[in-house]
Order: C-alpha cells, then structure tokens, then sequence
C-alpha cells in the first residue's frame, strides 16, 4: 500500500508544493479544506504526513477540537511528528501556533521556486523517516561526503565552529554566508555542551558555568557534530546524550521576533535556545529529534547562495520532534 498524506487546506498554492513532497516520499496526496470533514478521512486512513494551512489560526482551533472530540488529543490518528503547519507569515509573526499540541513543523508558504521548495521539504521527510544518528547521510546521500568529529573538551566549540568556517571557505562558500553558518553552529554547540547536560532529576549542571571555562566532556556529555556538503546543501548536526530539551521553551525561544537583526552570539548566560530564532532569519532550517533522555540531535541544513540576499531569502522550515 502506497503512502498518503492529507493536506487540510483551501489555499490554491498548496497543492502544488504538496504534489512535489509527495513525487518525492512515494505518496498520493488527498485535500480535504474542512477540518470536519478532514476528521471522516482520518477515522479510515494512517497518514504518514499531515499538512495544515494555519494562516487563519481559527482552522487550526478548529482542527483541535474536532480532533478532541472525536478522537482525545492523545489519539493515534493525530501526533505532533506527522504534523506540518503552513502558514502565510513567519514563526516570529504566527507565535499562536506554537501553543497548539499538534505543533510539529512549521513552515512559510514558498511564494517562488515552489516546485524546487517541494522536492527539497520532500527529501526533509523521507530522510526524516527513520529515527536513529544517519539523518545527515539520509539527507544528502554519497555526494554529501559527511565527516564526524567527537567534541571531549568544552574548549573544542571554538575549533569545531572554525572548521566549519575553513570548510564552506574551502568549497567556494562566500565569507559572509559562511561566518554567518559559523555562528549558526556555534550557538548549537553551546546548548549541545552547557545547556543539555543534567543531574539525574533533570536538574542542569552548568547553569551558572563560566562559557569561558574549559572542562573535560566524559561519557555522555560527548558532542557530535557531523557536517556534508553536496554542493548544494549544506547540513551539520550537533548531538548530544541527554534527551533534556524542553518542547515549550525550545518553542517559545525559536518563535521569539528578533525582526531584521543581524544574528548575535549570546554574551554569556545559560538557557537553550537565546539564540535560535535568529538562525531562522539566517537562511537555514532548523530541525530538532529529541529521545527523551536519550538523546537531542539539532540539525542547520542550508542551500548555499553567490548572493547573501538570496541566501537569506531562502525557503526554509522549523522542525521539532520528539519521541518518548
């Protein structure tokens, strides 16, 4: 039986993207505007992806009640990770949707380059479709050539975030676009080493730990970080062995409106994710798998632009899930 997925919008651009995920992951795509009526297709059918149109938050509510009424918010017919919210605005301008419980994806409709935005969002879920540390190989296969470093000192965040750097400037990368990555990848290494690691109650260990203080990162407290390039996209994932990230303020953070800002390293000072609603303005999606208490793995993937201002405008999206 072929895969299917369901999108749950009026919007007459939207079956055209969807066309393209689904040529992708080998599925057939069923449109439903109603989200009563979306409710009768659910009862019959096992989505493998679900697209909702939340440009008008009042279809999302209404999405939300019918699903609790017909099948308890904790229904199998619904879960946040098939989720995918498309909107006609930004995170940073749409931050009602972050309180919804199917919040799993999100993303901005793509006014150009539909079809090439499609194919892209597709390649996201068919690498995305099986848990575990390869999403990286997944995503950019043989041509992506993903190297591993493993992180045992905190002092190695600055010379893994160099590296990075010295590799885009190595595959022709503009300075800007790579500085602005760097930093990108700085930042995830900084949650991934002083804001993920915790006690055995979930209490954080480093919170008040100078980021200027080297310390010896034993057992779980490793880091990986992979990076590929496939001389389109660019991906790195930075992952550790904690599973600690909190759903809610990883959310509140990535949805916070920074405007036009440039993007700022933080200055010091604990908390995940100080830093995170920048990257998104930045030109990269942002995509989380968190195992609870196991592991979180943060993913930056980018296509990589001659001009910084195509590079900015990108097509992008926001990804979390999680996974008991």
């Amino acid at each position: 039986m072929s895969k299917e997925v369901l999108l749950i919008s009026d919007h007459p651009d939207d079956p055209a993207f969807l066309a393209e995920v689904a040529q992708v992951i080998g599925a057939q795509v069923q449109t439903v505007p109603d989200p009563e009526r979306a409710m009768d297709q659910l009862e019959s059918h096992n989505f493998s992806a679900i697209f909702v149109d939340v440009s008008k938050v009042s279809r999302l509510r209404n999405l939300e009640m019918e699903v609790q009424r017909r099948f308890g918010l904790l229904g199998e017919q619904v879960q946040a990770s098939r989720m995918h919210f498309i909107s006609d605005k930004p995170l940073s301008e749409k931050r009602d949707v972050i309180q919804s419980p199917f919040f799993g994806s999100f993303f901005q409709r793509p006014e150009n380059d539909v079809e090439e935005a499609g194919k892209y969002y597709g390649r996201i879920l068919s690498a995305g479709e099986e848990r575990g540390a390869n999403f990286l190989v997944r995503l950019l296969g043989a041509e992506g050539d993903v190297q591993e470093v493993s992180l045992e000192r905190s002092a190695q965040k600055q010379e893994a975030a160099e590296a990075v750097r010295n590799y885009l400037l190595q595959g022709k990368v503009p300075a800007r676009i790579a500085n602005t990555l760097t930093n990108v990848v700085d930042e995830l290494l900084m949650n991934a080493i002083y804001d993920a690691p915790g006690d055995e109650f979930g209490r954080p260990l480093y919170s008040i730990t100078s980021r200027d203080e080297d310390r010896e990162l034993l057992g779980r407290e490793t880091v990986e970080m992979k990076i590929g390039f496939d001389g389109t996209y660019l991906g790195v994932s930075v992952t550790d062995h904690f599973g600690s990230l909190d759903r809610t303020r990883l959310l509140s953070h990535v949805s916070i409106n920074y405007r036009d800002q440039e993007y700022k390293l933080r200055q010091g000072g604990a908390g995940a994710g100080l830093g995170l609603a920048s990257i998104l303005n930045t030109g990269g999606s942002l995509l989380y798998h968190c195992e609870d208490h196991r592991r979180t793995e943060a993913v930056l993937v980018s296509k990589v632009f001659e001009s910084y201002r195509d590079f900015r405008s990108q097509f992008r999206l926001f990804s979390a899930r999680f996974y008991g």
